[in-house]
């Protein structure tokens, strides 16, 4: 049964952080907020009956549900799509009297925010925008369910009943001739695009979705038979003869060809073999999918050509109709979004643990991170970024230092100047830092800024020597936070006649970061952070 919450703050600030409401005011939302309830579903609760007369539109805070669909044959159900974190349903019953189109159940346990009709209406004579936003989420609804007419055979990939039998132990034995084939990118590379198919494929046919995420994990086995240096040039974008580019051409065979031994993973991973064909219309469903995600990281992620997420969308939507399913285009746009906006749960929980694992190691370290976070928010609240970047800068501080969970509590915790091994030790953390979330999907804007928070503006900080805007404007502002929390709280480094570490005044610390300034920070940052020092630290 529904079971109603006490809707509270939590629900304001979970609306502020969607992307559906990005650009509404504080007011607004607020308005919102009192309208909608919090609300609990049980696992395999029904929450909405495909033919029923819909009267509210449904905001998953947290689980996920599967849309559902009978078939006219024999009633079966066929599964259209999974819905996460942040996504919507049942928008279209707040504009039109119709039945649902489909059931939609949850899988775990569920919390959603519901929104009613007769609320809706309410709203909508204060913000008539907000029927364009429920249109604009129901234009999102992309399952290749709808796509396939009359074809039974790919139908029946959608039937709720349909078995999953491959096994993850022999997955793990295989993944390791990606290091043979390539080396630990060609691993990384092909667990990303494993990782990003099986988000879209919750979207597109989610039965597929366990068989696509095996296929991303080992589609590029074939490059086994390749020299090195061929395969590290072809990630890279450089050129290649019409040989060499033969070579290629037949990976995807020879991945299908090396799984035969093993008929399960044979047998359900065929469809890799047509991975490089030339339209999309002659790839099975999986196959279109994994295409897409493959050449979009590609063209995106760091170990390949490195485009930005908008140049290698651009590339993508280029082929849209031709070499890729437009349905499938548009899935990967979602998921873009969806993982630029750092609102997927699975993302949130990966940095939760980082950040548990880091107060458990060094509580300092994990109280120095809250410090960074919470000048960084001053700075960028003085700015007036837009939500999305608050949240960028909220979470990457909050990360930033999670790399040094691998140095060694000896020199995390000496009592004394280290030593220049030690302190070149010491120096790694910014990158492993960064390396913790590379292989999360979606997460190259954060790990940028992960990266970055040691670089100064002259170009001789680490760990890249990024110099003046090279360096990711949230790190810059990080940058001024970092050096101002060291300096602000008692380090063990740093010890008094006593014996205790100490601390600088917030007048003595400025005045060091005032010496520094030339150089080290932004300087068209650096006069925001010193008036936020004065009002709020020397004043008070």
């Amino acid at each position: 049964m529904e079971s109603s919450l006490n809707a509270g703050s939590t629900v304001e600030s979970f609306l502020s952080a969607n992307p559906l409401f990005y650009s509404l005011s504080e007011s607004v939302l607020s308005s919102i907020a009192e309208k909608v309830q919090l609300v609990e579903f049980e696992p395999g609760q029904n929450i909405v009956i495909e033919g029923e007369i819909g009267d509210s539109f449904y905001l998953i805070k947290e689980g996920r549900v599967r849309v559902l669909k009978r078939t006219d044959e024999d009633s079966s159900e066929l599964v259209l799509s999974e819905l996460g974190q942040a996504e919507g349903f049942g928008e279209m019953s707040l504009i039109i009297d119709q039945p649902r189109s489909a059931t939609v159940r949850s899988i775990g346990r569920v919390t959603a925010l519901k929104l009613t009709k007769d609320d809706f209406q309410g709203l909508m004579r204060t913000l008539p925008s907000l029927a364009t936003k429920m249109h604009m989420l129901a234009g999102e609804r992309v399952s290749l369910l709808e796509s396939l007419d009359a074809d039974a055979e790919a139908i029946h990939k959608f039937r709720a009943d349909r078995p999953f039998s491959l096994e993850y132990a022999d997955l793990a034995l295989i993944m390791d001739l990606n290091v043979a084939a390539g080396g630990t990118e060609q691993m990384e590379h092909c667990y990303e695009v494993g990782q990003l198919a099986r988000e879209m494929s919750r979207i597109l046919c989610p039965m597929l979705s366990e068989e696509i995420l095996f296929a991303g994990y080992l589609h590029e086995i074939g490059k086994v038979a390749l020299p090195r240096e061929l395969i590290v040039r072809e990630r890279q974008g450089g050129e290649l003869s019409e040989e060499e580019r033969d070579k290629f051409d037949k990976i995807f065979q020879h991945a299908v060809e090396i799984l035969e031994p093993n008929r399960d993973l044979h047998q359900a991973l065929y469809f890799i073999g047509s991975m490089g064909r030339d339209n999309y219309k002659d790839m099975p469903l999986e196959a279109q999918v994994l295409k897409v995600a493959d050449d979009y990281l590609e063209l995106s992620s760091f170990h390949c050509r490195r485009k930005t997420i908008e140049e290698s969308l651009e590339k993508i939507k280029e082929g849209s109709g031709t070499l890729y399913n437009p349905r499938v285009v548009a899935a990967l746009e979602k998921n873009v979004r969806m993982y630029r906006d750092v609102r997927v749960e699975s993302q949130l929980n990966v940095m939760r643990m980082m950040v548990k694992a880091l107060d458990i190691k060094d509580n300092y370290t994990y109280r120095h991170s809250m410090d960074v976070r919470d000048m960084s928010l001053r700075i960028v609240d003085r700015l007036g970024v837009d939500r999305a970047q608050r949240e960028y800068m909220r979470i990457s501080a909050e990360l930033h230092d999670v790399g040094k969970i691998f140095i060694d509590e000896e020199i995390l915790n000496a009592p004394r100047k280290l030593t220049d091994e030690e302190f070149s030790i010491m120096k790694t953390h910014a990158a492993r830092s960064a390396d913790l979330f590379r292989n999360v999907p979606g997460m190259d804007s954060l790990v940028a800024i992960v990266r970055a928070h040691h670089e100064k503006w002259n170009g001789q900080g680490y760990p890249d020597g990024l110099s003046g805007t090279d360096i990711p404007f949230l790190a810059r502002v990080m940058t001024l936070a970092d050096v101002w929390s060291a300096l602000t709280t008692p380090r063990v480094y740093r010890l008094g006649e006593d014996g205790k570490a100490r601390r600088f005044t917030p007048e003595k610390a400025l005045s060091i970061m005032q010496e520094m300034a030339d150089g080290h920070f932004d300087p068209d940052l650096f006069p925001i952070f010193e008036s936020i020092v004065q009002e709020e630290f020397l004043e008070a």
